[in-house]
C-alpha cells in the first residue's frame, strides 16, 4: 500500500483486511489486521485490538506461516495483559516464547519473558514475576538492549512499591534511570523520578520528594506528556511549605516556569475517560 498505514482510519484498514481475505489474500489480511491492531493498542483500545489480533492469528495459522503466528500470538498476550485477563495472556505468552526460542528469536523470547513478569505480577504470582523480569533482563544484555534493560528494572522496583520494600525499590528504580539517563530516554527518566518522589513522600522526606517531582515534571514536558506534566508540577507545588526556604526559593522559580510553558488543559470529551497512566508500557510487534 502506498499510503502510510498509520494514516488510515482503522476502520478504513479492517475494510480493507476484510476485503483481501474475501479475495483469498489471506497474507495482506493478516497484515492489516495485526497492524490496525497495534493502532488500537496505541490508543488503549485493548477489546478491539484483541480482536483483530485473533483475525490475525487465525489466518496465520491457516497460512501456517510460524513467523505471523508467533509475532501475533505475543500481540495477543499484550493485549490480554492490558485487560487483565492474567491467566489467558500466560498461556498465549508461553506458547510465543516457545515459538520465539524455536527460531532463535532472542528479541522475541526477551520480550515474551518480559510479558510473563508483568502477567504473572497481575496474577498475584511476586516469586514466579521476579524470575521473568531476570530472565528477560538476561537477554536484554546480551543483545545489548538498553531500553528493555531499564523497562525490566524499573518495572521491578515498581513491584518492589508494591510490596512497600522501599529499599528494594529504591535501588531498582535508581538503577533504571540511570540506565534512562544514559540512553536520553526523558519519559523513562521522569517516571523514575516521580516514583522516587511518591517513595521519599511516603518516608516524610518532602525535600527530597518535591526535588525529585520537578525534575520529573521537567522532563514530562521535554517528552511532551503534558497532562501528567502538569500533574507532577502540582505535587511538587503543594510541598513549597514543607520544604526549607532555600529550596522553596530554588524550586519556585523552576515550578513557575513549567507552568506558564504547559499548553492550556483541554476538557476530555464526555464519555472519554482520559487515557490511564498505568497502562503497561512494552510494544506489541508488526509483522514485515
Amino acid at each position: 500500500m502506498s499510503q502510510n498505514i498509520e494514516d488510515l482510519d482503522p476502520a478504513e484498514i479492517l475494510e480493507k483486511a476484510a476485503e483481501a481475505r474475501e479475495a483469498g489474500d489471506k497474507e495482506v489480511a493478516a497484515k492489516l489486521f495485526n497492524a490496525v491492531g497495534n493502532i488500537y493498542m496505541s490508543v488503549s483500545e485493548f477489546e478491539e485490538a484483541h480482536k483483530c489480533f485473533n483475525e490475525s492469528l487465525e489466518i496465520y495459522k491457516e497460512l501456517k506461516d510460524e513467523t505471523g503466528v508467533c509475532d501475533t500470538m505475543y500481540n495477543l498476550g499484550v493485549a490480554q495483559i492490558n485487560l487483565e485477563h492474567w491467566d489467558k495472556a500466560i498461556g498465549t505468552l508461553e506458547v510465543a516464547k516457545k515459538m520465539f526460542e524455536k527460531s532463535s528469536n532472542d528479541s522475541g523470547t526477551a520480550d515474551a519473558q518480559y510479558g510473563l513478569a508483568l502477567a504473572s505480577l497481575g496474577q498475584g504470582s511476586f516469586d514466579t514475576a521476579m524470575g521473568h523480569f531476570k530472565k528477560a533482563q538476561k537477554v536484554y544484555k546480551v543483545l545489548d538492549n538498553q531500553q528493555g534493560i531499564a523497562s525490566v528494572i524499573m518495572d521491578m522496583g515498581a513491584a518492589h512499591v508494591d510490596k512497600e520494600d522501599w529499599t528494594l525499590a529504591t535501588t531498582n528504580i535508581k538503577k533504571a534511570l540511570k540506565v534512562y539517563r544514559e540512553i536520553e530516554d526523558k519519559a523513562g527518566i521522569a517516571d523514575a523520578l516521580s516514583l522516587l518522589g511518591d517513595i521519599a513522600e511516603t518516608g516524610g522526606n518532602q525535600k527530597k520528594a518535591a526535588e525529585n517531582f520537578v525534575e520529573a515534571a521537567q522532563n514530562y514536558y521535554e517528552a511532551e506528556i503534558f497532562d501528567i506534566a502538569r500533574e507532577v508540577v502540582e505535587r511538587a507545588e503543594q510541598k513549597m511549605w514543607d520544604v526549607p526556604k532555600s529550596t522553596r526559593r530554588r524550586l519556585r522559580r523552576v515550578i513557575d516556569d513549567i507552568i506558564d510553558s504547559l499548553p492550556e488543559e483541554i476538557e476530555p470529551e464526555e464519555g472519554d475517560d482520559g487515557f490511564d497512566e498505568d497502562i503497561l508500557d512494552f510494544e506489541t510487534k508488526e509483522k514485515s
